[in-house]
């Protein structure tokens, strides 16, 4: 095993590291206005950017959770979110996409509707879906280009659509 490279030695200058920012940082108000929305498909910035995932808002305990998805289902939805993660946001939300869709939380069904607030995120102003198959949706908030997963919807019940011709 080759010797470990010696360490230079530093010295502190008189007076100690100058930071460029002096001060605490400052902390945002706490409001009680709903969140803006953060994604703008329309900024090429934003539209040109490739999916990722995050995990820590999932709704465990609720009527969709993500761990109800049994073995094959699993399998089909990684396919499936390896899909989306070679996509922009502009292509998986673009106007008449049937691969993505935003609803203004408040135009939710009762029953999802309810949901959110009972894990505190009603103060949201859009959620997110993605389709995974036929039926199946995976349901998140979008901030920027990183989806948050809420909701693993197997049978289109979140919001399901509407008839044609009925």
């Amino acid at each position: 095993m080759p010797p470990k490279p010696k360490r230079v030695k530093v010295t502190v200058p008189e007076g100690g590291w100058q930071a460029k920012k002096k001060g605490v940082p400052s902390t945002p108000e706490v409001s009680d206005e709903k969140r803006a929305i953060v994604l703008d498909i329309d900024h090429p910035e934003v539209s040109s950017r490739r999916l990722v995932w995050r995990f820590r808002e999932i709704d465990a305990a609720g009527d969709w959770p993500p761990a109800a998805i049994g073995a094959d289902a699993m399998g089909d939805l990684l396919k499936k979110m390896g899909d989306f993660e070679t996509m922009t946001l502009g292509e998986i939300f673009k106007p008449g996409s049937e691969h993505g869709k935003r609803y203004v939380v408040e135009d939710l069904p009762s029953r999802a509707l309810k949901r959110l607030g009972e894990i505190e995120r009603d103060d949201e102003t859009e959620i997110v879906r993605l389709r995974c198959g036929g039926r199946p949706r995976l349901y998140g908030f979008l901030r920027e280009h990183v989806f948050h997963v809420v909701w693993w919807d197997a049978e289109h019940e979140v919001y399901p659509s509407k008839k044609r011709n009925t």
